[in-house]
């Protein structure tokens, strides 16, 4: 299944994590199907920040 995503008007650094994301994710699928990954799984990346409040699921499913 061959999809195209367009990253038009994105800033370069936000296409690279995407690539990267796209290749660390076919890797993790590649070894979890048993086949032959080409460079050791790792984690997904994340970025540095600070927790804000709390969300629990009965915040979320109250407004509905």
């Amino acid at each position: 299944m061959a999809q195209v995503i367009d990253l038009d008007g994105l800033p370069d650094f936000v296409a690279k994590e995407i690539a990267e994301t796209e290749l660390t994710l076919k890797s993790r699928y590649r070894a979890m199907s048993g086949g032959k990954t080409t460079k050791p799984i790792q984690d997904l990346p994340s970025r540095p920040g600070k927790v804000i409040g709390s969300l629990r699921r009965i915040d979320i499913y109250a407004e509905r």
